[in-house]
C-alpha cells in the first residue's frame, strides 16, 4: 500500500492543486475578489498566489518524503512522480502570478 501511495502522491497532489486553483479562479471571478484591495494587491491575487505557494511547498515535501523510500524501484518511481508533480505544479500554477485575473 505504501508503494502505491509513494508512486502516486506527486501527481495526485498536482491534480488536486490544479483543480483547486481552477475552482478558486472561477469562484474569485464570480464573487468579485478582483475588486477587493488588500495591501495594494487584490484579494483574488492573494488567495491564488498563496494557495499556489502552499501547494508548491506541499509538492516539495512529497519529494522529500519520496526520497526516504527504500532504495530501488520504489524510490525511483516515487521520486520521479514527485519531481514531475512538483514541476507540473510550478508550471501550471505560474499563470496565477503572471496572467490577468478575470477577463
Amino acid at each position: 500500500m505504501m508503494f502505491l501511495a509513494r508512486a502516486s502522491a506527486g501527481l495526485g497532489l498536482w491534480a488536486f492543486g490544479f483543480s483547486l486553483l481552477y475552482a478558486l479562479h472561477g469562484i474569485g471571478c464570480a464573487s468579485g475578489w478582483n475588486e477587493v484591495q488588500l495591501a495594494g494587491v487584490t484579494l483574488f491575487r492573494w488567495v491564488l498566489v498563496s494557495s499556489w505557494i502552499l501547494l508548491c511547498l506541499g509538492a516539495a515535501a512529497v519529494v522529500r518524503w519520496a526520497w526516504t523510500a527504500p532504495s530501488g524501484f520504489e524510490r525511483c518511481l516515487g521520486l520521479a512522480s514527485a519531481l514531475v508533480g512538483l514541476a507540473a505544479m510550478f508550471i501550471t500554477g505560474a499563470p496565477v502570478v503572471l496572467a490577468a485575473a478575470c477577463v
